[in-house]
This record gives C-alpha cells, structure tokens and sequence, in this order.
C-alpha cells in the first residue's frame, strides 16, 4: 500500500503520523514535497493517499458565499440557521469539496500527472461548521489502462473527515493519468 507520508525534513518516508489520531482536531500545515506526482503505473488498488488538515473559518465561507453568489440563510444569516436542522451556519458543500480537492493536490500525488478529473460523484453525509477542520483520504479502488499507451483511469473512493473523525463528505473520483512524464522544457 502506498501512503504519501514524509518525514520531517519533507523527504519520502517515515512512520505515520497519523497513526491513531485521524481525528486530532489541530490542523496541520500542508507537507513540503520533493518529488513529482505519481504516475498511472505507480498506483495500485488499495493505495492511500492522506491529507494534512484545514479549518475551515468564517471567512472561507463568506468569501465562497460571495464568489459562488450562494447567500442561502444556512450559509450566511446565524438566527435564521440556528432554528433549522443545522441548529447553526454551515459551510457550503462544495465549499468542503473544493478545499478537499486542494488538500489532496497538495500531497504532490498529481503535481505534474494528473491529466484529467473526468468526473466526481459526491454524497453530503454530515454538516460542516465553522471552525471545523477537516482532511481527506483517497483510496484507490480501481485501475483500467487506457488503450492508448500514455495514460489509464483511476478510481478513487474519497471520504473528508471532520476533527471528530465523522465522514462529512463521500465520494467518487474518476480521474486520468499520465503513464510517462511529460517534459517541461517548452
């Protein structure tokens, strides 16, 4: 299984940081990467790829409020959200989505491979309120090389937990990626 874990000096390997405390509520800054991103051919199923962590805060959702144009009141009025379901403001869903997507970008898995995100299926399976934080895992649960030789399909199962370890987002990546690095010069 391949875990995209570094050691204090940002190099490749070590022991797990995480081990045990997936849901350890002090976020974590983002990982120094030293190498490219991983390549169709480096995966296999069951690989994991795991985030470091992020609060989300009240300016995340306002600033998502005001670029998507959703001002729903469960987003954006406290007296109004405190007397639904919610029993309070919740961040936006594909607030939560976007922020996992780059907590995963920035393990360095796709830095460089990546051709494509096909396609995403999402399941919004608990609410996420400010000063939450959260982290996201992919797990590879399927592999189909492309018939042409440059890149092949990888499915990913995605969960982003919350800092009480409760799956707050579940989903489905279909993603394509290179089999060969491409050059840089240009």
């Amino acid at each position: 299984m391949y875990v995209m874990y570094h050691n204090q000096d940002g190099e490749p390997g070590g022991e797990d940081p995480y081990a045990g405390q997936m849901a350890e509520s002090t976020p974590t800054a983002p990982r120094t990467h030293r190498l490219a991103g991983l390549l169709f051919d480096d995966f296999a199923v069951g690989d994991v790829i795991e985030s470091a962590s992020r609060t989300i805060t009240e300016a995340d959702i306002q600033a998502f409020a005001g670029l998507s144009g959703d001002y729903n009141p469960l987003h954006t009025d406290e007296p109004h959200a405190s007397r639904s379901a919610f029993r309070g403001r919740v961040a936006h869903g594909m607030l939560i989505q976007a922020i996992a997507s780059g907590l995963v970008n920035q393990t360095g898995a796709f830095h460089y491979t990546i051709a494509a995100l096909a396609e995403m299926n999402i399941r919004y399976t608990a609410p996420v309120k400010p000063g939450d934080t959260i982290s996201a895992r992919l797990v590879v649960s399927e592999l189909d090389p492309d018939p042409r030789p440059k890149r092949g399909w990888v499915l990913f199962d995605g969960i982003v937990t919350n800092q009480r370890g409760q799956h707050v987002i579940e989903s489905e990546w279909r993603t394509i990626f290179l089999r060969q690095r491409r050059s840089r010069e240009r």
